[in-house]
């Protein structure tokens, strides 16, 4: 039986977790770059301004923040600052997860056209997980071992509710949007287009959350050791923000809304 703590087997665990960080922070750094013109014709006026750019620009930023963060942190070999390195690496993260998650919340508020019943969830399931994610960054500490030339992170279970919040606070809202889409697909009498076109982001969606979070969720339970509790982390936080930025171009791309791509006067309204 493998002993994940054998300090030979933590550190042939880490090596192989630098080259997917490596892998996956280039995999962001080219997709941010590549991408950098859809901000820049909102800024010329080439596409309509609507508010929800910000939120979508915050999932970037921080997201980008928090790879370079990353980067810095496996690549040197001087002393830096861990307890600093480490309370903003868990900051950028954490706020690059909630604003992709709040792309998702305004997806499901418009799909139910502003019900104040889904609204009042959807906020409630984003807010409680913000304040679980901010406890997690209070609780987040690091010291530089001399021995390896790295930050250890030590108090590693404080951050595990953040993550297992975070898989099914996004499991949840997706399953919501699903229902409100198939609403609206029995409504119109199965002739709705932007309904299955939402449909199929949405599965997408779930897939990929599922895919992305679930072994972060899972490795942070067992704990085998520090290493593969972090391992899936950043690639983790990259593929959500892919996948929630570009889900909000496509429907953008198509669609003109107030709201997420979403145009509210194409649903019923409530009575």
């Amino acid at each position: 039986m493998v002993n994940y703590n054998d300090p030979a087997t933590i550190a042939q665990d880490y090596e192989a977790a630098v080259k997917l960080w490596h892998f996956v922070d280039g995999v962001f750094i080219w997709e941010f770059f590549t991408t950098l013109d859809y901000e820049w014709d909102v800024i010329r006026g080439h596409r309509p301004y609507r508010w929800t750019i910000w939120v979508y620009s915050v999932t970037r930023v921080t997201t980008l923040v928090a790879i370079i963060l990353n980067i810095v942190e496996i690549d040197t070999t001087t002393e830096i600052n861990c307890q600093v390195w480490v309370t903003f690496m868990v900051l950028f993260s954490y706020i690059a997860y909630m604003a992709s998650s709040l792309l998702i919340v305004l997806r499901v508020i418009a799909i139910w056209n502003m019900a104040k019943t889904i609204f009042t969830i959807a906020m409630a399931i984003w807010i409680a997980n913000n304040g679980i994610s901010i406890y997690a960054i209070s609780q987040a500490r690091s010291t530089w071992s001399p021995e390896t030339l790295t930050c250890v992170l030590g108090n590693i279970d404080s951050t595990k509710p953040a993550f297992i919040s975070s898989l099914f606070s996004d499991i949840g809202l997706l399953l919501i949007m699903l229902t409100g889409l198939l609403r609206l697909h029995f409504e119109a009498g199965g002739s709705f287009a932007l309904g299955r076109t939402l449909w199929k982001q949405g599965l997408i969606w779930l897939l990929l959350a599922t895919v992305a979070e679930v072994p972060s969720a899972v490795l942070m339970i067992l704990n085998l050791n520090v290493t593969l509790n972090l391992i899936s982390q950043t690639p983790s936080m990259v593929v959500v923000t892919i996948a929630a930025t570009r889900l909000y171009r496509s429907l953008i791309n198509i669609y003109s809304s107030d709201m997420c791509g979403i145009s509210p006067s194409i649903f019923p309204r409530q009575h």
